[in-house]
């Protein structure tokens, strides 16, 4: 009778010593799902089972099971925080006793991947597989169960068991990787949208050049096309002196005013310069550097030439003074190379057309 006790009582301890690695398991399943990976890491580490793990191989049944999933989610835990090596050596536990855990097999793989630098060092989270391990804890089968959230309570009855109203509540893991593919994939179609827009509003903006460079077009005008805008520079200077115009510089001034009007009519808000149009026209103003004078920083006098240069662009047209931008360049930055032989050339102004 009294070897009958002791081997009752033995076997007792044993079944309570189970039990409360069951709870401690399943508390600190709830700290991972609730994001406290430290906590999850304290209460499994304060399990002598997972450091007696010699005794794994006499161990059967729900008790074998319960050992081999505190340790699949020790090296989960481990895993999350960075911890590779460590998570690494507690699958590889698992892996001595269990060889066709899946779970080890899966996460082993991916650490594997990660030291080949063949996967980036991401949390490791391999979802549906602690689940089926602690079905065998809480006597539960989850269908389809999740990573971080074991199935049902410990102990017999009713309570034992996942409603399965509420199963897709368990995956919680799975639906963050599931919300994180989602997010990556608005992602991917905001980026694919913006690089849409972007090749459409470059083909509008060559489009918008290749008008305004044909229809700009005319003797004494030398058009440099640049990536993003069109330069309108006039072989012969504009301004013999201060801001007076030359009756040549009058007239092409004149006459570009009214194809830009026309080109503005023709295709309405697309192209064309103005208010509202397709392009933005600003009138840039030169002078030459003259003794005793600011040999840099712009000056009055390219200014206002400037402005006498939109008014002839805005007489014969329906353009106004307000459609242009006026700016004075800087002294050293004529439209020609700043030599004595050029300085009657750079007396002049440049127009600087760009597509809005």
């Amino acid at each position: 009778m009294s070897d009958e006790r002791e081997e009752r009582d033995e076997t007792d301890s044993v079944q309570a010593r189970a039990l409360s690695l069951r709870l401690t398991v399943r508390r600190a399943h709830a700290a991972a799902r609730a994001g406290d990976l430290d906590l999850a890491a304290r209460l499994l580490d304060e399990r002598d089972e997972l450091h007696e793990f010699g005794e794994l191989g006499g161990l059967a049944g729900s008790g074998r099971a319960t050992v081999l999933a505190a340790l699949n989610l020790r090296a989960k835990v481990h895993a999350q925080r960075g911890e590779l090596i460590e998570a690494d050596a507690c699958w590889s536990q698992v892996e001595a006793v269990a060889p066709d855990d899946p779970d080890a097999a899966a996460g082993r793989r991916t650490l594997a991947k990660i030291a080949a630098g063949r996967r980036h060092a991401r949390p490791v989270v391999h979802t549906g597989r602690v689940a089926v391990v602690a079905a065998a804890l809480a006597g539960a089968a989850l269908i389809g169960g999740g990573g971080w959230l074991l199935a049902g309570s410990v102990g017999g009855g009713e309570g034992d068991r996942q409603p399965s109203g509420s199963v897709a509540d368990a995956d919680t893991g799975s639906e963050r990787l599931r919300e994180e593919s989602r997010r990556a994939d608005g992602l991917k179609a905001r980026l694919a949208a913006l690089e849409a827009g972007a090749t459409a509003d470059a083909e509008r903006r060559e489009t918008t050049l290749d008008a305004v460079a044909k229809r700009l077009a005319m003797p004494g005008v030398e058009i440099r096309r640049q990536a993003d805008d069109i330069q309108l520079v006039f072989r012969q200077g504009l301004f013999p002196y201060d801001s007076v115009i030359s009756p040549e510089g009058a007239s092409a001034l004149t006459e570009i005013g009214r194809r830009l009007a026309d080109l503005k009519s023709e295709s309405g808000a697309d192209t064309g310069a103005g208010s509202g149009a397709g392009v933005e026209t600003t009138v840039v103003g030169h002078s030459v550097a003259v003794p005793g004078g600011a040999p840099s920083g712009g000056s009055v006098v390219a200014l206002n030439r400037a402005r006498v240069a939109a008014q002839y662009l805005a007489q014969d047209s329906d353009l106004r003074l307000t459609d242009f931008r006026l700016v004075s360049a800087d002294q050293r930055r004529g439209p020609f190379p700043a030599t004595a032989a050029n300085a009657p050339r750079n007396r002049t102004v440049t127009l600087l057309i760009t597509p809005r």
